[in-house]
């Protein structure tokens, strides 16, 4: 855990002042929990009330498939007084509390891989199961809802639309096998804004670009865990595709702290870019400077077919970051490289303690 600490310590370094008081005396749920993105924003809120940043400390109430144990992603949080956990399924009549303060809903698959063998979990968990705590939302007095959405509501913008704003409304394909995800996703919106115009729910949109880091599972098959793990297991890198759709590629630490600026803010019903917008990386850019971190040969361009769950992936993925900078301070401080070895290192020593 300690790289993971590191990042987290940097997360909070970055929210002087009275940007956290809003958490104080609080109780937020997390669903998802366990989850990647969501396990950084637990362990940051975590962080801040074992480090006395937050006085009275924020409760967690952290809803998992799972009770955690020892060497779990979560494992390190268990007894503690601060942090209680729910076991059930997001899409389950699990018991919502009616004091809570803030609401992160996170739970949904997001790797082609995962969602592809679940479909109709994953629409469940960006509608129905958004739309219960939306309305619990509305019935109580929630201070702030955040729903982590994501850029793959924009589809496959044309060059002329990259870097992507929010204004952007998106082309992504409503069938075929990423289409769960991705419409999801949007209809998950929908529900967000129709709460806060008709209900005036306090709720704030993420739009999550790329991020990697330590945390996420080597089986999950998108790029960066894909490439770390082949580096670790097979020691040799392969592409499953020509190498060249391009993207940005946003550290973990980095998103987290956007997530948390637009958590605590004052911007109701507005959806926010949350990443970084350069480098632009190509595929085998990427592969490349992760088989040098490996001191391993490049990989080759694939010849063969896409197999199905990176069909219709978006060619160029850039963001514009613009609101987010303008209002709420956001900036992303880790550099591709840098952010790379840090997840290779975290792999390593999660591998020698058994925990991947």
């Amino acid at each position: 855990m300690s790289i993971i600490t590191e990042d987290v310590d940097g997360v909070l370094g970055r929210l002087t002042g009275d940007r956290l008081d809003p958490l104080a005396g609080g109780t937020m749920l997390v669903t998802g929990a366990g989850g990647f993105l969501a396990g950084y924003l637990v362990d940051t809120v975590a962080r801040a009330n074992r480090r006395g940043l937050l006085s009275p400390p924020c409760g967690l109430r952290l809803l998992v498939r799972r009770q955690p144990r020892e060497g779990d992603r979560l494992g390190h949080l268990l007894d503690r007084p601060d942090v209680s956990f729910i076991v059930a399924d997001v899409n389950s009549d699990y018991p919502l509390d009616a004091g809570l303060t803030h609401i992160v809903h996170a739970a949904s698959a997001a790797s082609p891989r995962a969602y592809g063998h679940d479909p109709l979990g994953t629409i469940d968990a960006n509608t129905a199961a958004l739309r219960r705590l939306l309305a619990h939302a509305a019935a109580h007095d929630l201070r702030s809802l955040l729903y982590l959405s994501s850029s793959e509501v924009y589809g496959d913008p044309p060059p002329e639309d990259i870097p992507t704003s929010e204004a952007y409304p998106g082309r992504a394909e409503f069938t075929g096998p990423r289409a769960c995800y991705a419409e999801s996703k949007r209809f998950g919106e929908t529900l967000c804004d129709v709460f806060h115009r008709v209900f005036r729910v306090p709720v704030k949109v993420v739009r999550p670009f790329h991020v990697y880091g330590p945390g996420l599972r080597l089986d999950d098959g998108r790029i960066v865990p894909e490439l770390i793990r082949q580096g670790l297991q097979d020691g040799a890198l392969r592409l499953l595709s020509d190498g060249r759709a391009t993207r940005c590629y946003g550290y973990a630490a980095d998103a987290t702290y956007g997530f948390l600026l637009a958590l605590l803010s004052e911007h109701q019903g507005t959806a926010f870019n949350i990443g970084v917008d350069e480098p632009q990386t190509s595929i085998g850019e990427l592969a490349a400077m992760v088989a040098e971190i490996f001191g391993l040969p490049a990989p080759e361009p694939a010849t063969q077919p896409l197999p199905e769950h990176l069909r219709g992936a978006p060619h160029n993925s850039r963001p514009n970051l613009a609101r987010a900078r303008e209002l709420l301070g956001y900036r992303s401080w880790t550099p591709l490289r840098a952010g790379l070895e840090r997840t290779v290192e975290w792999f390593r020593a999660a591998e020698v303690a058994g925990a991947t």
